[in-house]
């Protein structure tokens, strides 16, 4: 039974193909053939278009170069230009009928033909579609921008030094065409968690050997340097704000650190920098590549916004 069944499945489909395809079409039995008349009705007859010009009138069919060309006084509207230089040639009844008299009359007609052709000339120059006047624009604000990028600077600065800055590296950023100069700031606000100072070294090591006895993290506490306020002393941490110093010192305090407490770091110090206030593009280059930046293991970082 499924056999059958699958046999007429088959034979179905095979009649259906045979029938959408028009293989049928001669036993009468054709499939029908869609289409949208309609769509043939609304295509566009490029024949029938008509061009209109700024004024709204349909612009006429280009016309020679002759016929743009002024008609000259006295001549009739009608006149051609041939019969007008034909007219033009041809001595008058009143003219003299000397040599000089008829050869002069050729000489008058060629100016006016000059003037024909480059009247008919400039009208069809006005008429003409001008691209490279479009392209102008786009190739001047073109220019205009690469010149402005080339044109565009940076500022950097390199540093902080605690003490004087580095005069060699001052002296090889000028031997290499930069301007430079020194600039003094009020180092940021920090705030430390701080024991001492201590009267002399070996108080120090002793604090030192105090704290490594109560099992602190390692490099939780470490000898203070660069701050001769707070010299010989013990920093515990620094932070940007003091609330979150006073929440390490209470941390500290629970393990067993009880002389600790919360001091202002940079309080009256200033740093020093080199600032190169103005480089393009190429002098950046000359500064990132400066063998004496490398040689002072400092690096050159973007000025702060003001």
């Amino acid at each position: 039974m499924l056999r059958k069944l699958v046999l007429l499945l088959l034979l179905g489909n095979l009649v259906l193909w045979a029938w959408s395809h028009g293989a049928l079409a001669a036993f009468g039995w054709a499939a029908p053939r869609g289409g949208e008349p309609q769509r043939l009705r609304e295509q566009v007859q490029a024949s029938s278009l008509v061009l209109l010009g700024p004024d709204g009138q349909p612009l006429a069919a280009s016309a020679p170069v002759s016929a743009t060309a002024p008609a000259k006084p006295g001549a009739s509207p009608g006149s051609s230009p041939a019969s007008s230089a034909q007219g033009a040639s041809s001595p008058s009844p009143d003219a003299p009928a000397s040599g000089a008299g008829a050869g002069s009359a050729p000489a008058a007609s060629a100016p006016d033909d000059s003037s024909k052709v480059s009247a008919g000339a400039a009208a069809a120059a006005a008429s003409a579609p001008a691209p490279a006047a479009s392209a102008a624009p786009a190739r001047s604000a073109s220019g205009a921008l690469t010149q402005a990028a080339a044109q565009a600077t940076t500022c950097a600065r390199i540093g902080p030094y605690t003490g004087q800055p580095d005069a060699k590296l001052g002296a090889a950023l000028q031997a290499a065409g930069l301007r430079v100069q020194a600039l003094r700031q009020d180092l940021p606000e920090q705030w430390m968690v701080f024991m001492g100072p201590y009267a002399n070294s070996t108080d120090l090591q002793r604090k030192l050997d105090e704290l490594r006895r109560l099992s602190l993290p390692a490099g939780s506490f470490i000898q203070v340097t660069g701050r001769p306020r707070y010299e010989p002393g013990i920093s515990l941490g620094v932070f940007d704000q003091r609330a979150q110093a006073q929440v390490q010192l209470k941390h500290l305090q629970a393990h067993g650190v009880q002389t600790a407490h919360v001091v202002q770091r940079n309080l009256g110090m200033q740093a020093q920098y080199w600032v190169l206030p103005a480089l393009n593009a190429d002098q950046a280059q000359r500064l990132r590549a400066l063998p004496a930046l490398r040689a002072a293991d400092m690096h050159a970082q973007d000025c702060p916004a003001r």
